[in-house]
């Protein structure tokens, strides 16, 4: 195990360097053999320092970075040199399956990749690295901090015929929208024929705008939570993809520079047109189709919420590269 993980256990050495780091000062002689004798991970002294009176009193701000609920999730890049934020519902799975490429691991089925990552099997999180290091990382020029955003008109859309609409039986994307359902429906169990009438477009939005933030799903979490407690360096918009591609390649050993990130679990388009529009009809009544045009959802004061909700992520859409 290397010493950065937050699960080695402490040596004398590793307890000076993260007292030096966090409080400024060599651990006092007397207290170090105690220290030994807990036998202690990195994390749980990490933990233990930033919850002391002195560091409180005088430690250094930025000593961590890991401040919002998925900050933890960053994806730490090291062939390319860039510290990447994963966005629900923005190309994740695809970007995911080529940051394991590019490290060398080897993936065989899109659901394979979260499981991946998000278990520890392959340990690229952010969360997998001490404080210590990552905050080296944050600071050192050499590295960039980077994100992809989408419209959110976009991407609540997809997210509804994603989790809503297409897979709304599956037991894996239950545990994501129970809460909606509970919230709208006003009942603890969610029954079989409700499952299978589903809730509409509207319902969906009603929900977002009246639940508190905090209890916001990732997939239509807004973007800019994502993004609130760091600064970053290069934010690209979904659709200059290509973009973002040559950018991450090109900071990679020439030997990487022809592994192509390709997009993965992108769901089938609708073919021919639908004149009506879907935004009070629920998911029963859709099941005939695939993903419709966005303008079959939306309606004026739907299209005005979204805009308003999710203003900040739109703020973000205009600081992308062009």
């Amino acid at each position: 195990m290397e010493r950065t993980d937050p699960q080695t256990l402490v040596d004398e050495a590793l307890i000076k360097q993260t007292y030096r780091f966090y409080l400024g000062r060599a651990p006092h002689p007397a207290g170090m053999g105690k220290l030994l004798e807990r036998g202690l991970t990195l994390k749980r002294l990490e933990n233990n320092l930033v919850n002391s009176p002195e560091y409180h009193r005088k430690g250094p701000v930025l000593a961590t970075h890991r401040r919002g609920p998925w900050d933890g999730s960053v994806l730490v890049v090291e062939p390319a040199r860039i510290l990447f934020c994963p966005i629900a519902k923005v190309a994740n799975t695809s970007v995911k399956n080529w940051v394991l490429r590019l490290s060398g691991q080897a993936v065989a089925q899109p659901g394979e990749v979260h499981m991946l990552l998000d278990s520890g099997k392959v340990r690229l999180q952010a969360r997998y690295r001490s404080e210590r290091e990552f905050d080296a990382i944050m600071r050192d020029p050499d590295w960039a901090r980077v994100a992809i955003l989408r419209d959110p008109v976009d991407r609540l859309i997809s997210c509804y015929w994603d989790k809503f609409v297409r897979n709304r039986r599956v037991a894996s994307v239950l545990h994501h929208t129970t809460p909606v359902y509970r919230f709208l429906l006003g009942c603890e169990e969610i029954t079989e024929a409700q499952l299978e009438e589903g809730i509409s477009f509207r319902q969906f939005c009603h929900y977002i705008n009246l639940a508190p933030r905090e209890a916001m799903d990732p997939h239509w979490a807004p973007q800019s939570r994502y993004l609130e407690t760091c600064r970053w360096d290069h934010l690209f918009r979904i659709e200059d993809i290509d973009a973002f591609e040559r950018f991450v390649l090109a900071r990679c050993a020439p030997g990487l520079q022809g592994e192509r990130l390709g997009m993965q679990n992108v769901a089938p388009r609708h073919e021919g047109t639908v004149d009506e529009t879907l935004a009070d009809v629920p998911p029963a009544k859709l099941d005939g189709y695939r993903n419709l045009p966005n303008a079959v959802l939306l309606t004026p004061d739907i299209e005005d919420f979204i805009r308003d909700y999710f203003a900040l992520d739109y703020v973000l859409l205009e600081r992308c590269a062009r």
